[in-house]
């Protein structure tokens, strides 16, 4: 485990099933307790999720000089029903992989991808045909 991250754990759900990634305090405009985290001077990044607030430090100080007070705020938040993530927070995307896979015809690819792009299966055997498929 990276020793530049400590996990502060909650007795209760944090987020509705979603998981968040902070950068900076802009990214966390969305996050009024990560506003508030990001106010530290060593907080490099703040992951909330479900049951749980992890935070990476610069490392300017260690973990066991501040680990308590970073704790006590964060419970003082929590205790005081603070809001985690605002309605407004975009749910994480998820990555989407496109591969080429070859096939009997050295001359022919084939791209395969972990997301539906389209609702049907479409196959152009020409520059013309492809045409209307930008993606093509």
């Amino acid at each position: 485990s990276n020793e530049a991250i400590l996990k502060f754990e909650a007795d209760r759900f944090l987020t509705n099933h979603n998981s968040f990634e902070f950068n900076n305090i802009d990214d966390a405009k969305d996050s009024p307790l990560a506003q508030q985290l990001f106010y530290l001077p060593f907080v490099k990044k703040v992951y909330i999720a479900s049951n749980f607030i992890a935070i990476e430090r610069y490392n300017i100080v260690e973990w066991t000089d501040v680990q308590d007070e970073v704790a006590k705020q964060i419970e003082d938040y929590l205790s005081n029903d603070g809001i985690i993530v605002t309605e407004n927070a975009v749910k994480p995307k998820a990555a989407v992989t496109v591969y080429a896979e070859s096939t009997p015809n050295p001359s022919v690819l084939k791209f395969v991808c972990n997301k539906v792009l389209v609702p049907n299966v479409y196959e152009f055997t020409s520059i013309e045909e492809a045409k209307p498929s930008p993606l093509a």
